[in-house]
């Protein structure tokens, strides 16, 4: 779908004819062939989007378009993946066009007013601000996931806990390699920037930069901070199985001399006390106190 917008009153305004700012989502090969002969760039730089595993890059044709590609997280089935973006400037036309392949939400973008004179500029960096922070507001809720999944782990043997950190791995690590190009991005668009004069821009990336940096630092800590609590949890369940086992076969060998003095005086021999009357109460009460004794000395030695 492609919604035009133009700039009214420093507001940004849905228009037909608007051409300051294009908004893709969720493109056909017909959408993308119209935008692409009318504003003269190649086919790839909105169909790269429909990739989910492109790369981010930055590139300029002969036309002097210039293409964007960044990575941005989104996410679904209570996991965050991580999904290409393009951004596309078209000098001739004094054009932005933002081109995504899933639902985002786009209101801090959409309803800010923007200065008439520098209206690009400000356009552009609120668009790659706005995806780009979403890294940092991910791993501000993960750290938090993290701390209640710490605090079940020493009472839980269930398996959510475990997938919960499966889940987290792997989106940090998508996190890892998408913020690795995206900064890598960044600092050419900056090198472009410095070598156009446009200096004071270039320092507003800048400040993207920095905090896709953070959010890269951040991102590793977490890693291996996941890492470390996968272990702690196979520990714990470790732990507990040896708890466990040890109790049962320490229950189990109490268990046994009841069953060995049974057994002994059901053989057909003479035995101890058979003549007694209450000879099963005696070989009871003997028994009893053996295995109480033997708990007495397990209890002591800590073998329960």
């Amino acid at each position: 779908m492609i919604t035009n917008y133009k700039l009214e009153h420093n507001t940004l305004v849905a228009s037909v004819d608007g051409i300051d700012f294009t908004l893709v989502t969720k493109p056909t090969k017909e959408e993308i062939g119209h935008l692409s002969s009318t504003y003269h760039f190649p086919f790839d730089y909105i169909a790269g989007i429909l990739d989910d595993d492109e790369n981010a890059r930055f590139e300029m044709d002969k036309h002097h378009n210039l293409l964007l590609l960044l990575q941005y997280p989104c996410i679904e089935d209570e996991a965050a993946e991580v999904y290409p973006f393009s951004l596309i400037v078209n000098p001739k036309k004094k054009a932005v066009i933002l081109s995504l392949n899933r639902d985002y939400d786009l209101s801090p973008i959409l309803t800010r007013h923007y200065d008439a004179s520098r209206y690009h500029h400000e356009l552009i960096f609120q668009i790659m601000s706005t995806l780009g922070r979403s890294f940092n507001n991910y791993l501000s809720q993960h750290r938090k996931r993290m701390k209640v999944i710490e605090k079940d782990l020493a009472l839980s043997q269930e398996n959510a806990q475990i997938m919960e950190i499966i889940r987290s791995q792997k989106s940090l690590i998508y996190f890892e390699a998408a913020l690795e190009d995206n900064i890598e991005v960044y600092q050419t668009l900056m090198t472009y920037l410095r070598d156009h004069n446009e200096q004071e821009f270039s320092d507003r990336v800048f400040d993207i930069y920095v905090e896709a940096d953070q959010a890269l630092t951040t991102t590793e800590i977490q890693l291996k901070l996941l890492e470390n609590l996968s272990d702690l949890f196979s520990n714990i369940v470790s732990n507990n199985l040896n708890i466990i086992m040890k109790i049962m076969t320490s229950a189990t060998f109490i268990m046994t001399i009841p069953a060995i003095i049974a057994g002994l005086y059901g053989m057909n021999v003479k035995l101890p006390f058979q003549n007694i009357p209450y000879a099963f109460w005696l070989i009871m009460v003997g028994a009893t106190l053996i295995s109480w004794l033997v708990f007495r000395i397990m209890w002591r030695k800590r073998m329960f």
